[in-house]
């Protein structure tokens, strides 16, 4: 067999192989949202600013999964993740959400309740089941 003819057959074997990977995902079944487990949209990680006297004194970064209900359109909601970003960095810089004796420190109980409603302003009424808080890092110890 010649150079050209191996090219040729290796060149086939290939566009074969990867179109039929492509028609295999394409028509592969999809999983439901309750089989794929419990809709959620995780947010990328953020650094809300801690206020002190009307001056920013430190930073909490977060990262933040909103678990939504079983009617939320989960591929939806998870385009609007920007959204949910900008909206909660909004609230964010009206509100410092730190414990007031610790800088460096979510008041969670907080957060969560005032996000639940600035959050429902983008996901909708009824689409947000909860907030959880996957991590907590201050940028710094308060004094």
């Amino acid at each position: 067999m010649s150079a050209f003819h191996k090219f040729a057959l290796v060149a086939f074997i290939t566009v074969t192989s990867l179109s039929a990977g492509a028609s295999y995902a394409a028509g592969a079944p999809k999983k439901d949202a309750a089989e794929a487990g419990d809709p959620y949209v995780r947010l990328a990680p953020v650094a809300i600013p801690v206020f002190e006297n009307q001056s920013v004194v430190n930073y909490i970064f977060l990262t933040v999964k909103l678990n939504l209900t079983a009617k939320a359109d989960v591929s939806k909601l998870r385009e609007k993740e920007p959204y949910f970003r900008n909206q909660l960095m909004q609230a964010a810089y009206k509100t410092s959400f730190a414990l007031p004796d610790k800088r460096d420190v979510l008041d969670e109980a907080r957060f969560k309740k005032v996000m639940m409603s600035e959050l429902g302003q983008v996901a909708g009424p009824g689409m947000i089941q909860s907030i959880e808080i996957v991590s907590q890092t201050p940028k710094r110890r308060s004094r």
